[in-house]
């Protein structure tokens, strides 16, 4: 009688094994061809001079949302935009000592009416109209001689370290919102600190 070929079946256990491997590798492969959007939010320069009404911060910020976050804003949902500032005098034998610690807001809101972007300023100005998306981010991007602190706070004779972040502020969303970014990464967004030493 001819011979029957050997099975060579494989344990279910080992099967059961290789198949978690081979699909743990291919989601890695859908990660790495597909990667996230780029949504952050970064400080390019800045920089802290004294002017006429104190101490004025210039500073570039770039802006990027979520998919997240331009649904919310598209729905009628006003973001909260926030640069912190803080300065400190280094000292030696002792913690700095903190003489700034500030933040300023700028709203950025959609009219569905005439499909615009509106942006409102900290320093009480008109707001600004933007027919994109883009260009209402880059207006508030770009901070131009924001007093963050009276003349005689800072000694211009002195070395200060000044930092600088901006960050969505959550606070100021809709309730069932604030518990979705809680749980969602959409809503997280902030930069990193800015930091530069200033003076002599």
């Amino acid at each position: 009688m001819p011979r029957r070929p050997r099975s060579f079946a494989m344990p279910h256990a080992r099967l059961s094994s290789v198949r978690s491997a081979l699909a743990g590798l291919l989601l890695v492969l859908a990660v790495v061809a597909h990667p996230a959007a780029a949504a952050d939010f970064e400080v390019r320069t800045a920089n802290l001079r004294l002017a006429d009404g104190g101490w004025a911060l210039t500073a570039r910020i770039d802006y990027r949302l979520t998919r997240e976050a331009v649904e919310a804003l598209e729905n009628g949902v006003a973001l909260t935009f926030r640069l912190e500032a803080t300065v400190n005098r280094p000292r030696r034998w002792w913690p700095d000592a903190e003489l700034v610690d500030m933040h300023q807001d700028w709203e950025l809101s959609w009219d569905p009416l005439t499909k615009r972007y509106l942006v409102r300023y900290p320093d009480g100005r008109d707001a600004s109209s933007h027919g994109t998306l883009f260009g209402a981010l880059n207006a508030i991007g770009r901070v131009q001689g924001l007093v963050i602190a009276d003349p005689k706070v800072l000694d211009p004779a002195s070395r200060y370290d000044v930092a600088v972040r901006a960050v969505l502020d959550q606070q100021t969303l809709p309730g069932p919102l604030q518990v979705l970014a809680f749980w969602d990464g959409g809503f997280s967004l902030e930069s990193d600190w800015y930091e530069w030493t200033t003076g002599p």
